[in-house]
């Protein structure tokens, strides 16, 4: 009877064993991966500057508008005497398919050999960028003082885009 028992307990001992080993081929572990693609930089290029024309002024004052097509008109004292006329031109080039915002400021002041004159502004920027490009333009409002110096005025106002 000694020897059916220990036979038993070794019996006994092998299965619990065996227990314990199935259990710790049950675990298992794999090496997970991670990644992140950098977007190139979103940047902004002016390719024609906002142009206003030559202008004759007055004794009354007046305005010039640019549409965002590059169209110009006239109010009031001022008379559009041709030169360059153009709205802003700008590309955009960034990561493909991103959508993207434009900044501009509202005004820009042209300050020449008189009176400084302030130009409101307006643009049609912001979208996506269709195959990692896209342009847009500003337009804008001059108001012309009533006898204006005459000479070239100029001023500068900044453009940003930004992802979304």
């Amino acid at each position: 009877m000694n020897i059916k028992m220990k036979k038993l307990s070794v019996l006994g001992a092998v299965l619990a064993g065996g227990l314990f080993v199935g259990q710790a081929q049950a675990a298992n572990s794999v090496n997970a991966g991670a990644s992140v693609e950098i977007a190139a930089p979103i940047s902004v290029t002016q390719d024609t500057a906002l142009a206003f024309g030559n202008i004759g002024p007055s004794a009354a004052s007046g305005t010039v508008a640019i549409s965002l097509a590059g169209a110009q008109s006239v109010t009031g004292g001022v008379t559009a005497l041709g030169g360059t006329v153009a709205a802003g031109a700008f590309s955009v080039t960034g990561a493909n398919g991103a959508s993207y915002s434009v900044s501009v400021p509202a005004s820009v002041t042209l300050s020449g050999p008189g009176t400084a004159m302030t130009a409101t502004l307006n643009h049609d920027g912001g979208g996506s960028l269709t195959a990692g490009t896209d342009t847009f333009n500003v337009g804008g409002t001059l108001s012309v003082g009533a006898n204006q110096t005459a000479g070239s005025y100029s001023g500068t106002y900044t453009v940003s885009v930004d992802y979304q």
